[in-house]
Formats: C-alpha cells, sequence, structure tokens
C-alpha cells in the first residue's frame, strides 16, 4: 500500500489480496463516506448489452431482502448500481457509522449472484421501458452510429440495448455474466469520507474476503480505431424530426501523455466552454446552434474528443461549414496571448472545482482511475497547463483537431438534411434509413493520410501490466 498526497489530501492506494484496488482518502467534512467501484464488463454486441443492463439492476439486494439487523443501515446508504459500454458501477454515500456493514453488504452481493429468477422477470420488464426512452435520443443514435462506424457488427460495444433483447434475457444468463465479469481483478473502488485511515485498508480486506470471482476473465479485444475519411458525412434518418445531431469524433491523448496539457488547452478554446471560438460563432453571431461544445469522454475505454452540435434542421449545412471551419482556424489563426490565459484560467478552475466536496472528488478520482492515471494525476496539472506555448496548441490542435481526421455523423430527418448538404463541397453523404444498418468503414490501399493510429493500449490493460 501507498501513502501519498494529492495536493494537501492524504491518498491511501492499496491492491487486497482478492486484487481489487482500493483508493481511500479521509476527509471528515461530514460524517459520511462516498462509494465508487468500477468494475470491467466490457463485451459487445446486444445480447450481452442486455444481459449487463439486468445484471446492473438486480445486483444489489433491496432493503427486505436483508436482516432485520442490516436493512436500515442498507436503505440509508442507498447505493446504486448501473453500467456503461465498457464498465459496471455501484456508486452512493454511506453514514460512517454503517460503513462496514455495507461494505460487507456489498461484498455479499458480488461474490454470489443470490437474486432469484422473478428479479430478473421483473428487471427485464423495467429495464425495456427504460431503455426504449433512452435509444429514442437523437445524442444516443448519433453516438451509437459512430461506434458502430469505427467496429465490426460482432464487436460494436453498446451502453443502451434493444427492448427487443431482453425478453430473451434469462436468470441463468445473468448469472453467468455475473460469475465470469464480476472479479475483483482489475477493479477499483474509491472512498472518500470520514474514516479512520489508519484502519480503512484492514477494513476493506476483511470485507471484500469472500469475493474472488473467477479464475479467468474473458475481456473482448478493443479494435483499433478506423480512420476517418476526409468529408465523409454518416447520415442516420430519423423520421420528422425538426433538428439535427451533430457528432465529430476522434481519438484524444491520454491523461498521463505529454502532449494532454497542450490538447487540452486547445480542446477549450475551440469549444470547451461559452466563449470558446466555436460557442461564439455558431451560437452567438449566426445563431445556428443551442448546442455547441467539445469536451473529452472516455467511449468503449478510450479517450475520446467529442464535438457536439444541437441544431436546426434548416441550418445544418452552415453549422457542419462553420464547425469544420473553427477546427481548422486553430492552426491557420494561432490564438493570442489572452485567449491562451484565458484558456488556463478556466482549466486551472475546473481542476480546482473537482476537489470541493468528497462527493465530487470520488467521482473525480474515480475518473481518473478509469482512464488509467493515477490519483496523484491533478498534482502538477496547473503548472504543466502554464508551461504551454502558443506552438503547443496549434501543434495539438493539428494532431488531434484536424476536422480531416474526425468522423462525422449526423442524425435527422434525412430527407431534409440530405437536401441541405447535397450542394457543400468536398462533402460524401452516407446515408441509412436507420442506426441498425450503420456499417463500418473499411479502407483498401487508398487508406487516407488522416487515418487514426492504432490504440496502444486499453487504461485496463496498462493497469494490468503493471
Amino acid at each position: 500500500m501507498t501513502d501519498a498526497r494529492a495536493g494537501t489530501r492524504i491518498v491511501l492506494d492499496g491492491t487486497l489480496s482478492n486484487g481489487l484496488r482500493v483508493v481511500a482518502v479521509p476527509d471528515a467534512t461530514a460524517p459520511l463516506v462516498e462509494f465508487r467501484l468500477s468494475i470491467p464488463c466490457a463485451g459487445s454486441g446486444d445480447a450481452h448489452a442486455a444481459r449487463a443492463q439486468v445484471l446492473g439492476d438486480v445486483l444489489l439486494p433491496s432493503a427486505d431482502e436483508l436482516s432485520p439487523e442490516r436493512a436500515p443501515q442498507w436503505e440509508i446508504a442507498g447505493l446504486a448500481a448501473g453500467r456503461d459500454v465498457n464498465r459496471l458501477g455501484v456508486f452512493g454515500c454511506i453514514p460512517s457509522a454503517s460503513l462496514v456493514p455495507v461494505l460487507r453488504e456489498t461484498a455479499a452481493a458480488l461474490a454470489t449472484p443470490r437474486y432469484l429468477g422473478q428479479r430478473v422477470v421483473e428487471s427485464r420488464q423495467r429495464v425495456a421501458a427504460q431503455v426504449a426512452i433512452g435509444r429514442s435520443e437523437a445524442r444516443w443514435m448519433a453516438l451509437a452510429a459512430l461506434l458502430r462506424r469505427w467496429s465490426p457488427h460482432q464487436l460494436a460495444p453498446c451502453d443502451i440495448p434493444p427492448p427487443e433483447a431482453l425478453p430473451h434475457v434469462e436468470p441463468e444468463d445473468v448469472r453467468e455474466l455475473h460469475r465470469n465479469r464480476l472479479v475483483p481483478r482489475g477493479a477499483v473502488l474509491v472512498l472518500v469520507g470520514d474514516f479512520a485511515p489508519d484502519e480503512i485498508m484492514a477494513t476493506a480486506e476483511r470485507a471484500f474476503a469472500e469475493w474472488q470471482g473467477a479464475e479467468e476473465t474473458t475481456l473482448t479485444p478493443q479494435p483499433p480505431l478506423p480512420g476517418a475519411a476526409p468529408g465523409d458525412v454518416v447520415l442516420v434518418n430519423r423520421p420528422r424530426s425538426a433538428q439535427a445531431e451533430l457528432l465529430l469524433a476522434g481519438p484524444a491523448p491520454h491523461r498521463t501523455d505529454a502532449d494532454r496539457p497542450a490538447f487540452d488547452l486547445a480542446n477549450v478554446l475551440f469549444g470547451g466552454g461559452v466563449a470558446s471560438r466555436l460557442s461564439r460563432n455558431i451560437r452567438e453571431e449566426k445563431g445556428y446552434a443551442y448546442v455547441a461544445a467539445s469536451a473529452v469522454e472516455v467511449v468503449a475505454g478510450l479517450p475520446t474528443t467529442l464535438v457536439r452540435v444541437a441544431v436546426g434542421a434548416q441550418a445544418v449545412a452552415g453549422a457542419l461549414t462553420e464547425t469544420r471551419r473553427e477546427l481548422g482556424a486553430l492552426v491557420e489563426s494561432p490564438p493570442n496571448a489572452a485567449e491562451i490565459g484565458h484558456g488556463k484560467q478556466l482549466l486551472a478552475g475546473r481542476i480546482g472545482t473537482a476537489a470541493v466536496s468528497p462527493a465530487s472528488y470520488a467521482t473525480f478520482l474515480a475518473n481518473l482511475l478509469a482512464e488509467g492515471a493515477d490519483p496523484q494525476w491533478a498534482d502538477g496539472y496547473g503548472e504543466r497547463v502554464d508551461a504551454v506555448a502558443a506552438e503547443d496548441v496549434v501543434s495539438a490542435a493539428g494532431r488531434y483537431l484536424d476536422p480531416a481526421g474526425l468522423t462525422a455523423v449526423l442524425v435527422g430527418d434525412a430527407d431534409v438534411l440530405g437536401d441541405r448538404l447535397a450542394d457543400l463541397p468536398d462533402t460524401r453523404v452516407h446515408r441509412f434509413e436507420e442506426l441498425g444498418l450503420v456499417t463500418p468503414h473499411e479502407y483498401g490501399e487508398d487508406a487516407p493520410a488522416g487515418a487514426y493510429e492504432p490504440v496502444r493500449t486499453s487504461p485496463y490493460e496498462r493497469q494490468q501490466a503493471r
């Protein structure tokens, strides 16, 4: 176990005998402990997504399933479980006095799939109604189309399964997924709150001793990201939609990469705030869009630049043209000293707000660790950003924010949008009548120079190699 400091905070970082990594940060602000558990649960295809969605729904017991002594403590803690594309999480806030029994109940739920068949039947009905709503959102459709464009269908990860896949989820399917995938090795538990620093690791060791998991965990390989063909636009039909969702996406550097500070600065100047170039142009000046932003998110385990523009259908051609122009302008019209100074202040402020409360700090740490960074990553980040020069910003923008290297996805009424895009120069529209028909991009011998570099390793693989 290591005992380090992140800024002014003590950070305890160790691995239990079962392989679970525990990062604990004492904070006596309130008699509470923030709990964030992240477990790798990668897979591909609709069947896996449906089983994992149900697993997340039934994983934790309800209070009426516990003993009369434990039920009140569990109910007050109010932990919840859920999943994203490649991980399953358990999260919530625990009263300090209830920490030990709640840890033990959580470990017991992870150690053995105790839920009965009726719970699975009820869950799949409930989840089917929930996912139907989520899959209807244009923003989700754009991200799902992006994943299908990047991966062969049989390898495409899926975070929201189709409702029709849920009735096929049987109780034994969920129990098997639990046994094979919910293992402590590779999982990370973050605790931030009021506990005894010299006792917390031993407490976690005793609580999680029975959670061992399968001997072997089968991981779905992460295929390399394909390149983006300059000028290509994937158009997914969403009939009778008056609005359109535009997504441009490409790889971003990992938090630990040397060029990440310069990239962060380039990204925040381009679209990372209300004063960014993109927002000023297509929101304030031209009125094309009601959402115009750029951010880095972990998509299927990989840091990814996502430029999101929500726009009225009539303005989609102008919004796409100006977004591409602003991406290129970071290189052609480098930011001046005032822009860079503002961007550095904004980045420093975001790091500062991550530590304003135990809840925000626990979430921040969980996200850091999921990306393969250590808890001390934020130490010195401000200094690293301050050292970034204008030429560094230009270099990072040219490498990661070149519009020719970003995959473009557009969701909306294809009849209307296709007409709007028809006259745009250097634009080729690939129309798909529904999301399930989107095919992966493939290259022959004429692969463009802007194609993505192969992915080196995922954060999980780097963690396992340590």
